[in-house]
């Protein structure tokens, strides 16, 4: 059925706002460095892309009506945009542990992302975890995400529900868990280092652990850090797909139950 000019034009809006929503906070489309420009000419040349495969909707004339919809589809990029947010946060909590065992946890980056500090090796993660993804193609995984989200959640039929609230909260856990584990191999080589250095301590009390220990866990942090260097691949991997999968428990929380 063809539909009217107006309402095709409300639909394409509606689709410009849960992309422009989704590329504001995603970790990467979504950083400051990109001009705010740049972010909704790529919004708008993605609601073209995907506005052909998006079903047709009805909307009535109450601008209330239409208003609370944009607004849902707006939250609805933002909620998804915000789950891939999570799981790069975890570098970011991986470099906070190291830091704090290496000796830099008072040496901090500004992150022009969200204008704070961030721990130096936690940028350093975000850095190469961001390079390598878009090197393996990451972010057509994201796109791939925003389109697939029109199939199961066609607009104007978002619904919030107690299993979003939960859903988000098992994300957060995700990601606590996933920044555990990318910092446990340094930080179990610095943990060894501590106690060799304590032995040392007890047997040598004429030599000044404090003075020696500290450039020590500096160089056996950054020597493990370079031998472990191959877990990236397993990470991201796991952001890879963890991005992919992240989302789509997202949307299907916000979809209806039959």
């Amino acid at each position: 059925m063809q539909i009217s000019l107006e309402t095709a034009l409300l639909k394409f809006l509606l689709v410009l706002f849960r992309c422009l929503g989704f590329m504001l906070i995603t970790p990467v489309f979504g950083r400051r460095e990109i001009p705010a420009q740049a972010k909704i000419g790529l919004s708008a040349l993605l609601s073209i892309v995907v506005y052909p495969f998006v079903h047709d909707i009805y909307f009535d004339n109450n601008l209330w009506i239409i208003a609370t919809i944009a607004l849902k589809e707006f939250m609805t990029g933002i909620t998804m945009g915000y789950a891939s947010f999570l799981l790069f946060s975890s570098l970011y909590l991986a470099g906070e542990i190291i830091d704090m065992e290496m000796g830099f946890g008072i040496v901090n980056v500004l992150d022009v992302q969200s204008n704070t500090q961030v721990p130096l090796m936690g940028n350093y993660f975000y850095i190469v975890t961001i390079l390598l993804f878009l090197t393996v193609n990451g972010h057509h995984v994201l796109i791939s995400a925003i389109m697939k989200s029109y199939d199961l959640l066609p607009l104007g039929g978002v619904v919030l529900q107690e299993g979003l609230i939960k859903e988000i909260v098992i994300s957060f856990k995700d990601m606590f868990l996933l920044g555990v584990r990318i910092a446990l191999p340094v930080v179990s080589v610095i943990f060894f280092t501590d106690l060799a250095l304590g032995i040392i301590a007890r047997t040598v009390p004429q030599m000044n652990v404090f003075m020696v220990g500290l450039p020590l866990k500096i160089t056996v942090g950054l020597i493990s850090m370079i031998m472990v260097f191959p877990m990236f691949f397993v990470i991201i991997d796991a952001f890879y797909n963890g991005s992919y999968e992240g989302i789509l428990r997202i949307i299907k929380e916000m979809m209806v139950r039959p």
